[in-house]
């Protein structure tokens, strides 16, 4: 299992967008794909692969009939890390205060128009009882 406090790096988060997106691809996929965004050697990219599988962000399974031939997929799902992520920050930089965190992007006026009219929404729906809750 992988341990608590584990993340991923900005260059290893290239190579997991790629994962994320393929689901299940060899290292030269990886890397064709990666090489278009980063001008990597391929041997980084497999290092970075490789560290991914050893703090197990990611797996690999052998080709049935070629034993050279790795596929490479992810063990987290995107959106988990993300949560993961989000947690971990909301809890280093604004000691889990969400409130806090809103509002430092609303008073730095770092919210567009939209942006602003789609929090409005996220927010009036937050407020809508859910399933889960007595009135």
């Amino acid at each position: 299992m992988r341990k608590k406090a584990q993340s991923i790096s900005p260059s290893e988060l290239v190579v997991m967008k790629v994962l994320w997106k393929e689901r299940n691809c060899t290292a030269s996929v990886i890397i064709d794909q990666v090489s278009m965004e980063a001008e990597w050697h391929f041997r980084t990219i497999k290092t970075l692969l490789r560290n991914l599988v050893r703090k197990q962000f990611a797996g690999f399974k052998v080709d049935e009939h070629d034993s050279r031939i790795y596929y490479y997929f992810p063990l987290i799902e995107e959106e988990a890390y993300l949560r993961q992520e989000r947690q971990q920050f909301l809890d280093m930089y604004y000691n889990g205060n969400r409130h806090s965190l809103l509002a430092g992007f609303l008073q730095d006026g770092g919210l567009s128009p939209r942006e602003a009219e789609m929090l409005k929404q996220l927010l009036s729906q937050n407020d809508e009882p859910r399933g889960d809750e007595r009135p």
